[in-house]
């Protein structure tokens, strides 16, 4: 490591663009992790937080919750103290006085059920005309206490609390009843339709034309959430693969500018396994500098990212993708390695 740490500070400017490298593409992986994180997790949240694992659909819905119904006599087939009852519509929720519009959706649930979500301000709604939103809302300019219209109706909902991290489809989730819900979905409180029925466990029996899906089952079929993450899996896994070819360029060609040093260096008997070793202890020194610089920067960058743009920085998901691009570098200095081995102190010196 001293020999690898003498020769980076006796060439500064030589290996100060291996850094801003290392910086860049870290910077580039990270912040596009937190973009896919991001997108994931608004498309998702408020699915991972119903409390069973299984959901009941309409078969004919091809496996989108946006496009299921199930009715009363399918319903009351599974019904038991594991199920609870679910009413999902797509809405635009408009601020009549400030005429703020936002694409959400609406959860309709039974809201001292299992269903209930945590509450962060407020209270839950106790009436039809009540309704708990994401707080994400207030990026939008919607707010406690505003009065607002679903779908252009004429009936208005306050809102009386926030919950947290509860969006589907990318979009904020306001929570109310299901007489609500079929008021809006339906033209009707008194059609005793919903969406689906969660369970916490597996059912048997099936009610006709319905199928039965896993939690993970139904976000995968979200519409373009398989799409965004598989799109951006492969650019992450792209550009972390170019790591590796970048750095094995620029180590390859520094060890050939350093053949004459390494020459005399066999030739004072200093060991190839010291030579080699220096070599990776180089990559990891530069490689740890310009990834922690460029994590830096990222989560700088978190902090100036306007509220509705869908970043997420998963400490966890960083650690997985720093590691990832510190373990490709030290591949990339496997080019250099055959070089090394070869050196004949003789002809690196320029002897006959």
């Amino acid at each position: 490591m001293f020999l690898a740490y003498k020769e980076i500070m006796h060439n500064k400017a030589r290996y100060l663009l291996v850094v801003v490298t290392f910086v860049l593409i870290s910077y580039l992986v990270l912040f596009l992790t937190g973009l896919a994180t991001g997108l994931a997790r608004n498309n998702r949240t408020a699915i991972d937080a119903l409390p069973g694992n299984y959901v009941l659909m309409s078969k004919y819905a091809n496996k989108n919750l946006l496009s299921s119904v199930i009715t009363k006599d399918q319903y009351d087939k599974v019904s038991s103290s594991d199920t609870a009852l679910l009413g999902q519509m797509t809405v635009v929720a408009e601020n009549p006085q400030t005429d703020k519009k936002l694409n959400s959706n609406i959860f309709g649930i039974r809201l001292t059920g299992a269903l209930k979500p945590p509450v962060t301000a407020g209270r839950m709604p106790t009436k039809n005309s009540e309704v708990l939103a994401d707080d994400s809302v207030t990026y939008y300019g919607l707010h406690r206490g505003d009065r607002i219209t679903l779908n252009g109706s004429s009936q208005k909902y306050r809102i009386v609390g926030y919950t947290r991290d509860h969006r589907f489809a990318t979009v904020p989730v306001f929570y109310t009843t299901l007489s609500t819900f079929r008021q809006i979905r339906f033209g009707s409180a008194q059609v005793p339709n919903v969406s689906a029925v969660v369970s916490k466990k597996k059912l048997t029996d099936l009610p006709k034309n319905t199928q039965q899906l896993t939690k993970a089952g139904l976000i995968e079929n979200i519409p373009g959430y398989t799409a965004q993450t598989s799109t951006f899996g492969l650019m992450i896994g792209a550009m972390i693969g170019i790591t590796l070819l970048i750095i094995g360029i620029f180590m390859y060609i520094l060890t050939i500018q350093k053949v004459a040093m390494y020459g005399v260096m066999r030739a004072q008997g200093i060991r190839t396994s010291a030579i080699v070793t220096a070599l990776f202890w180089q990559i990891l020194i530069l490689a740890l500098v310009g990834v922690g610089i460029g994590n830096g920067l990222m989560i700088a960058t978190s902090f100036v990212l306007p509220k509705t743009m869908p970043f997420y920085g998963d400490p966890m998901m960083m650690l997985m993708i720093t590691g990832a691009l510190v373990v490709m570098s030290l591949v990339g200095g496997l080019f250099s390695l055959r070089r090394i081995l070869h050196i004949d102190p003789l002809e690196a010196i320029g002897g006959e």
